[in-house]
């Protein structure tokens, strides 16, 4: 049926609105989203655990994010690089020795920083919001200083044993970009809490708390309560209790929304996975394990106690 010419302007108007109210999305966005998904492909974050691969590039087996420390060995290395480049610079005829030098410090910076890619793209696939947008650009700066570095290495090697000036002045430019990425590197960190143990400020109460009815816990089933103002996840196993914090360190997720799979819990944002025995990380991104509790029954209640770190 045809409609009118009214009805035809109010669908036209209808539809206006909604694309007013759903803006598309923005192309960095986009790229954003595309990156991260090939990122993701590559490094196995949709494969059943335990990824060891992502763990691995995440730096959950070393206990520590693995991405900061192998930025430090390039970072240096290329300073280094520039180092020896102001020497011959100084005294080109008496200083190959400082060609040389800034040579092996190229190399040494270009190897190193293939660890420090590969690390970083993983955590940043992660990321969301103002800390990926930050990423984005952090990356893209790296990503600049290789190149940069990549070429001056290339005409270093054609000058043989000497500099040359181009690949001096493409030197310098490296080191502004990877400084300025390190920059933003700690933007990421210290201002929008990228990587941050978000259970470091836990509180932990002296004494145990009661937080359930023993006869209202049902076994094999994820439990959220509070103890000393701290959310909580509890799991009952026959006549055994566990209880390690409900937020995951990597990004802040409900463990406690998370699937169960025997006493493994896996964190319903990244897919980080934790034993609830201990609290132990098993699967990255997270990194640090998860704050356990102590857990006893008195009086028909459970009742939880913060455990002392290690």
């Amino acid at each position: 049926m045809d409609t009118s010419p009214r009805e035809h302007e109010q669908h036209s108007m209808d539809t206006v609105s909604q694309t007013t109210l759903s803006p598309p999305e923005p192309p960095l966005e986009r790229l954003s989203d595309a990156l991260q998904e090939a990122i993701k492909a590559v490094v196995g974050t949709y494969r059943k655990p335990p990824r060891r691969v992502k763990s691995f590039l995440n730096g959950t087996w070393f206990g520590h994010p693995l991405h900061p420390v192998l930025t430090d060995v390039p970072i240096t290395a290329w300073l280094l690089t520039a180092v020896f480049d102001i020497i011959w610079l100084i005294a080109p005829a008496r200083s190959n020795w400082a060609a040389l030098g800034a040579f092996v410090a190229v190399i040494a910076g270009l190897l190193a920083a293939l660890g420090a890619i590969a690390t970083g793209l993983t955590d940043w696939s992660d990321t969301y919001g103002a800390e990926r947008r930050v990423g984005l650009n952090h990356a893209f700066f790296n990503a600049c200083a290789f190149v940069l570095y990549l070429v001056s290495f290339i005409l270093r090697w054609l000058a043989g044993p000497g500099d040359s000036i181009p690949a001096v002045i493409l030197g310098f430019l490296g080191l502004l970009c990877v400084l300025y990425a390190g920059y933003l590197g700690g933007e990421m960190v210290f201002t929008t809490g990228t990587g941050v143990n978000h259970t470091a400020w836990e509180a932990a109460g002296e004494d145990y708390e009661a937080v359930l009815p023993v006869e209202q816990v049902e076994e094999n089933r994820l439990y959220r309560v509070t103890a000393s103002g701290v959310p909580v996840v509890v799991l009952r196993q026959g006549e055994r209790f566990f209880a390690i914090s409900a937020t995951c360190p990597h990004a802040g997720g409900p463990l406690d929304e998370g699937t169960l799979t025997g006493e493994i819990v896996e964190c319903p944002w990244h897919g980080s996975r934790f034993c609830m025995r201990d609290g132990r990380v098993l699967t990255g991104p997270a990194t640090v394990n998860a704050p356990r509790y102590a857990v006893r029954v008195r009086n028909g209640q459970v009742e939880v106690k913060r455990e002392r770190a290690s």
